[in-house]
């Protein structure tokens, strides 16, 4: 498993200001515009990502402690007793899974809720998917469920399905079953709230004179875009209505072409001789 602890060169007791120091030093020292490493700034990026933001720095860190969990499987490794709370054990404290098992004392009202992970694409979370879970009950039996994930449906997402939880006791009414949405990372496309982003990389040549380039969205659709002449790293392209669909409005986010300007390795001399002729002229003007 990646550390990104590592990657930030911080420990794990770390703030959010001690993070975010490390993240701006890295930042600038390997970024792609300086001549730094795009894949040791991809790997910066990332690990600031997970680690900046509350909710998935918890998820990163059950898993760097418990292990990645089976989809739609409890984890039950790390040395706990699932089943504890029946005979005088329990979870660790401050455990996640700690309110499925064990921390409630006396008479609950019904059986306990359960909670499980339900991973997606995120083409998948862009479309919306039916996936059906398989999961064992604390009492043994097996469940199946038939999950809808609704378009737009976003990564920490839990949907909720009354009475197919816990069944160990008969006599009382079946618990919940919380299906939390976990939805991976894409290599060239990103979610921000409803917009959708992606990089265009064009050359210097091509940022001074202008050029036009297809972008592909998340689906396969093209974009054209009109890049002018002398645009700069970060400059923006928004198609509005092909981001994602907001679950409670149903409109749609943005699209959003962030220009990137790479500069190629040029080894051939005539090639060279011909830049630099090009640029003094340009420098004369």
């Amino acid at each position: 498993m990646t550390d990104f602890y590592k990657i930030l060169g911080v420990s794990e007791s770390a703030g959010p200001d001690e993070i975010k120091k490390a993240y701006r030093s890295l930042a600038n020292k390997h970024h792609p515009d300086k001549g730094g490493d795009q894949a040791k700034f991809k790997d910066i990026s990332v690990a600031y990502d997970t680690l900046s933001d509350a909710q998935k720095k918890a998820e990163y860190d059950h898993k760097r402690q418990f292990g990645d969990a089976q989809q739609f499987h409890f984890n039950q490794g790390g040395g706990f007793d699932p089943f504890g709370h029946m005979f005088g054990g329990g979870f660790p404290q401050g455990h996640p899974f700690g309110d499925i098992f064990g921390h409630m004392r006396g008479q609950p009202r019904r059986n306990r809720d359960l909670n499980i992970q339900c991973q997606i694409s995120l083409v998948d979370s862009f479309t919306g998917k039916q996936v059906e879970a398989s999961f064992q009950l604390p009492s043994g039996r097996n469940q199946n469920v038939v999950i809808d994930l609704p378009a737009g449906v976003n990564n920490g997402d839990t949907i909720r399905y009354s009475g197919l939880g816990d069944d160990s006791i008969p006599q009382m009414p079946r618990g919940n079953l919380n299906v939390t949405v976990v939805v991976t990372p894409h290599p060239k496309y990103e979610r921000r709230g409803d917009d959708l982003f992606t990089n265009v990389e064009i050359n210097p040549i091509e940022a001074m004179i202008g050029c036009k380039k297809t972008v592909e969205t998340l689906t396969g659709s093209k974009l054209e875009l009109e890049i002018r002449a002398g645009v700069e790293t970060g400059v923006e392209f928004a198609s509005h209505g092909n981001g994602f669909k907001n679950i409670n409005s149903n409109q749609r986010g943005r699209f959003v072409s962030v220009v990137h300007i790479v500069t190629p390795k040029v080894t051939d001399p005539t090639i060279i001789a011909e830049l630099k002729a090009l640029n003094a002229r340009i420098s004369q003007r």
